[in-house]
């Protein structure tokens, strides 16, 4: 992909996302002008930079819908719906074919098509009034006219005007025609200027049954009330909109080319690819420096202490720069939510349609910033809890009105910084989760059975919503059924770090609240071995450690346990879980990690415990990624690779 192109994608996807907030801004509050302009130069600039390259078609298509925000920006067309739905549609249109465009260089036959369809959506009739307006506007106002709006009051030149030129027809007397009370039928007349418009003539030959005026006037608009006056006589008049003042010195101010001075950047845009490569280069200075510990204790072996000081001395230093070093680059990876929040707005509009029902989307937050590979890893988790609430949650607006709610419904998606997390909610107002739902699907599926789902609180109950396959609908449609949702939901926040909680009322909504990682920071890893191999468990992870005499290993059950506390804690072998080996029986105690997994305490037996390091995790990538039970990835001092656990995934 060349420079050029590759420009144009990123300006293109930063330009509809303006443009469709823009758009979608205007529906609820047709009126903010200042949205209006805000689309007109975003679809103006989209179709500058579409002009750069052989796409004659979609260049066509955003020349009309530009064509259409520019009259009502004239305010001679209505912004409604009617105007909003044809322009979201281009909107997507564009949005879709970027991808095709960059990698081929041109629209796809299938987009073409497209192109055809929505050229004849944005050319055709919005409503009545507005196609007439738009066949009858003038692209320049005739200096008749613009000289009758010069006699005005300038307080009065703000605002859109039509200017009318009546010249009646000499026998319209005698056709049943009456030019001044066909003018007093206009609406809010501004200036009238009536005059003789035949030839000179004297009072002897002058004919008073004959009309010889020349009316000019100027009124209000719409277009469409003037021009249904003279709908019968249009071959006696001649109508001119008239923009306002204001609308006029806009344009002409947005023709100007800013000028080099006047532009002062404070951000630049940078490749990610550029910031990653930072990223990892960071991660290898802090292996590097671990390593020097390592290198220190030789020295001290081999006898040589001074020299084993100044290691220490230089491996303190080092730290500290390395971490000044890996906190900048992580705060330029930063990015605000924003960038997932905004996807939302069409979204739940388009789906709410589909489903016949009435929601507001409300959104707090957008402005935390996070690390951005954990902000575009949100939106599939977040689309799937949004599409359960539009789906599940809110009912249709006949239910709602009959449980004295308000007719629309109402989903939040709220984020807030909590130190070096974020907390993410999406709630809804619906008839929330009834338990008794949710423990019979979780039977009926075999995810439990009857003995045990008598003994369980709503609390777990609530749990088999993220079971895979689960679902409470037997049907199945577009947006749920497949037993596909929330299961994805927590696998994708849990390998991102973090973890989510439900909580619901019936009669008045659901919420899920998520806990995810500012970003990927350093963390303190504690290194364990078994069977001669060694892992990292991250220190957060683990509660305590004990060493416990293998007599105090009891059965219970057929399983082992032992006596912490006056709790019984079950007893695990990492070997075990990774199914590397059984047993270490040499020993007469075991090292053992406590463990919190759900609401219960474990105990994970390892061969030793070796060092605590801090270092970086990457989440596993390629064929490894979304494995079971490996958190990520590090680098130890001595350049090998660690697999860091997840102990609570191998347990479970």
């Amino acid at each position: 992909m060349d420079e050029l192109m590759q420009q144009f994608a990123i300006e293109a996807r930063e330009l509809i996302q303006q443009a469709s907030d823009d758009l979608l801004a205007l529906e609820a509050a047709p009126h903010d002008r200042q949205r209006l302009e805000s689309a007109f130069r975003a679809i103006h600039t989209l179709k500058g930079s579409v002009g750069l390259f052989d796409l004659a078609s979609m260049h066509n298509v955003l020349h009309q819908s530009e064509d259409i925000l520019s009259r009502a920006r004239a305010s001679t067309i209505v912004v409604d719906v009617n105007l909003i739905d044809p322009l979201l549609a281009v909107i997507e249109w564009v949005d879709e074919s970027i991808d095709g465009i960059v990698k081929e260089g041109r629209l796809s036959q299938a987009q073409q098509k497209q192109a055809t369809r929505l050229l004849g959506l944005v050319s055709g009739k919005m409503t009545e009034r507005e196609t007439d307006e738009l066949t009858n506007v003038p692209s320049t106002i005739p200096e008749w006219a613009s000289a009758m709006r010069d006699r005005l009051p300038v307080a009065q030149r703000d605002e859109p005007l039509v200017a009318i030129s009546y010249r009646p027809h000499p026998e319209c007397f005698f056709n049943g025609d009456d030019p001044l009370a066909t003018m007093s039928r206009l609406p809010a007349i501004r200036h009238l200027e009536i005059a003789f418009g035949g030839q000179s003539q004297s009072l002897n030959t002058f004919d008073p049954f004959r009309c010889s005026l020349l009316v000019n006037a100027i009124c209000e608009g719409p277009l469409s009330a003037v021009e249904a006056e003279f709908r019968l006589i249009p071959d006696q008049v001649e109508l001119a909109p008239l923009p306002g003042i204001a609308t006029e010195a806009w344009s002409q101010k947005e023709s100007r080319p800013e000028r080099l001075g006047e532009r002062q950047a404070s951000t630049m845009r940078v490749d990610a690819a550029r910031i990653d490569s930072l990223v990892e280069i960071a991660g290898e200075l802090i292996a590097a420096k671990n390593g020097l510990p390592l290198i220190a204790e030789m020295a001290r072996a081999g006898g040589n202490d001074p020299l084993a000081k100044a290691i220490y001395s230089s491996h303190l230093e080092i730290e500290r720069l390395v971490g000044s070093l890996y906190s900048a680059v992580t705060r330029a990876r930063m990015i605000p939510l924003e960038q997932t929040f905004r996807r939302f707005p069409r979204l739940v509009r388009e789906t709410a349609a589909k489903l016949g029902k009435s929601v507001d989307l409300i959104i707090e937050g957008e402005t935390v910033e996070a690390d951005r590979e954990i902000v575009e890893s949100l939106f599939e988790p977040l689309l799937h809890l949004v599409r359960n609430s539009l789906d599940h949650g809110i009912e249709q607006e006949a239910e709602r009105l009959k449980a004295s709610k308000s007719p629309r419904g109402r989903i939040s998606l709220r984020a807030t910084q909590q130190g070096e997390a974020i907390d993410l909610e999406v709630s809804d107002d619906g008839r929330g989760m009834l338990s008794e739902d949710i423990l019979r699907a979780a039977t009926d599926r075999g995810l439990v059975t009857k003995t045990t789902a008598a003994n369980l609180t709503e609390l777990d109950i609530l749990q088999f919503v993220f079971a895979p396959g689960f679902s409470t609908t037997d049907s199945v449609s577009d947006l749920s059924g497949r037993g596909v949702g929330l299961d994805v939901v927590k696998r994708s926040i849990q390998r991102l770090g973090g973890d989510v909680e439900i909580q619901t009322v019936v009669g008045e909504g659901t919420s899920f609240n998520l806990r995810l990682p500012v970003s990927f920071s350093m963390t303190q890893i504690m290194v364990v071995e078994v069977d001669g191999e060694r892992f990292g468990v991250p220190i957060a992870d683990v509660i305590e450690t004990q060493k416990v005499p293998i007599s105090a290993v009891q059965l219970v059950r057929g399983n082992r346990a032992f006596i912490l506390r006056d709790r019984t804690v079950p007893l695990l072998h990492l070997g075990q879980l990774l199914n590397t080996t059984g047993l270490r029986k040499a020993s007469n105690e075991m090292k053992v990690l406590i463990v919190q997994a759900g609401a219960e305490r474990i105990g994970v037996a390892v061969d030793k415990i070796a060092e605590r390091v801090e270092t970086l995790t990457r989440p596993l990538a390629g064929l490894l990624q979304g494995m079971t039970g490996i958190a990520g990835t590090t680098l130890l001092g001595d350049g090998k690779v660690l697999l860091v656990l997840n102990l609570e995934e191998l347990i479970g």
